[in-house]
């Protein structure tokens, strides 16, 4: 070898110092990588990642989902006691930010901004998908380099978690799913269905309402696990979801000690908020009485009676209606020709139906003598009139059309069909469905605020 060539190659090589610094930092690299996958190998899930990093650095950490809220966070760090990063703030703050990028990003302190310290934010994603954002806040030392890969390692392990509870989950909710649907079809045999619900932490034989969802036209369709997510939120108990034939079906199952028709009054307030809030307040929606799991396929054909009699008919702001509130007549308003439904209700009352003075009042009264199971004295105390007042009345009643619906059951029965029909158009002289029961807009605030 030439002393040219011998010196090329000794003045090429890195420093031996330079060789230990990257031995070092590998050797760091790798320890890391090592207790993060042993934490993941563990079982200790995403709070275990984050207390593992908070571990590993001086300085306050959180990870904060997409609906920034804290998931996790440093449990005991010297100055991390102040309020949690506003991420929105940081981002905005430092202008474009790539997401998918695999570095973190380095936010500058800028008070005038109500950013008082330097922050290091890095996504928690997964190829589309992103999860949440770990931040690092610069508060009892300052920023290093082994902070920022840190950062980077602890957000790929945190992701990998994310990616396999959202299996786990999806793989949990299509098993809901499932089960739903076997309770909705009633073939399946009692014993794989109790099995199926034990594994899944669900009581097969509890008494449910069911709430069936009629897909609007063109609509793209619903997210079945989110809608059970926010109702089970608002009521406070078990929910059941899946597809049906043209709608989506949920199964909400019925309090202890919960008066059956308070609570169906219940799940209707709550799915009108529900269908207002996602922007469909006209969705069409039939919700059943409690039920039984073995009654739950009749529950879902009455349910859908329940939907084809408001789209035929309802044209008021009423689109959620239970089958109690439109009682077995419903079979005869949901598929009976349209035509004829309507000349239907003109025969039997249309004598009430002219304008007259007094016929609203006369109307009114029909109604709330049904809504009370025929009674007289009840219908004068929610009227607040005489007791006498309302005998005149169906007495009037009486005269104008031929309907005796004081002792005639065949006239009870044609004149509540009739009346069903008006109360769908949102006729003005008859109450709304909630009132068949006594509930009044007093109680639905208390509902709500409850």
């Amino acid at each position: 070898m030439t002393v040219a060539a011998h010196r090329s190659l000794t003045t090429s090589a890195p420093p031996v110092s330079d060789l230990r610094m990257r031995h070092d930092e590998l050797t760091r690299r790798h320890a890391l990588e090592l207790r993060l996958s042993a934490v993941t190998a563990a079982g200790g899930g995403i709070s275990g990642l984050v207390h593992t990093v908070a571990d590993l650095t001086a300085n306050p950490i959180w990870l904060i989902d997409p609906q920034r809220r804290v998931v996790s966070r440093s449990a005991r760090v010297r100055g991390s006691d102040f309020r949690s990063p506003d991420v929105d703030r940081l981002l905005e703050q430092h202008g474009p930010v790539d997401v998918a990028g695999t570095d973190p990003i380095l936010v500058a302190a800028q008070p005038a901004h109500g950013i008082e310290r330097r922050h290091l934010l890095m996504p928690v994603r997964r190829d589309d998908c992103l999860f949440a954002w770990l931040v690092l806040a610069e508060v009892s030392g300052r920023i290093s380099r082994e902070e920022a890969l840190l950062v980077n390692r602890a957000a790929f392990h945190l992701a990998g978690e994310y990616a396999v509870q959202r299996r786990v989950a999806r793989a949990s909710w299509n098993a809901r799913a499932t089960l739903a649907r076997q309770l909705v079809r009633g073939h399946t045999r009692d014993d794989d269905i109790a099995d199926a619900a034990e594994y899944l932490g669900v009581r097969a034989d509890a008494d449910r309402v069911l709430v069936y969802i009629a897909d609007a036209i063109g609509a793209a369709p619903r997210h079945e696990e989110d809608l059970c997510a926010r109702i089970a939120q608002d009521l406070g108990g078990e929910v059941l979801g899946t597809r049906g034939r043209e709608g989506t079906i949920l199964l909400i199952e019925a309090p202890d000690g919960v008066a059956k028709v308070a609570f169906v009054h219940q799940v209707k307030l709550a799915m009108k908020q529900l269908m207002t809030s996602l922007g469909e307040p006209d969705a069409t929606v039939g919700v059943s009485g409690v039920t039984r799991a073995s009654a739950l396929q009749r529950a879902y054909r009455e349910t859908r009676e329940v939907v084809l009699c408001i789209d035929r008919f309802a044209r008021a702001s009423e689109r959620v209606i239970a089958v109690d509130d439109l009682g077995p007549a419903r079979l005869f308003v949901a598929n009976g020709d349209l035509a004829a439904v309507r000349r239907y209700v003109q025969d039997v009352v249309g004598a009430l139906l002219d304008g007259a003075p007094g016929t609203a009042d006369l109307l009114r009264t029909l109604q709330c003598f049904f809504d009370t199971g025929r009674s007289v004295r009840e219908s004068s105390a929610r009227l607040g009139i005489h007791e006498n007042t309302v005998r005149l009345r169906l007495a009037k009643v009486h005269d104008l059309t031929g309907l005796d619906v004081a002792s005639d059951a065949n006239d009870q029965l044609s004149a509540q069909t009739a009346l069903l029909v008006l109360r769908l158009e949102g006729h003005p002289a008859i109450p709304p469905f909630d009132e068949r029961h006594g509930f009044t807009s007093k109680d639905d605030r208390g509902a709500d605020s409850a």
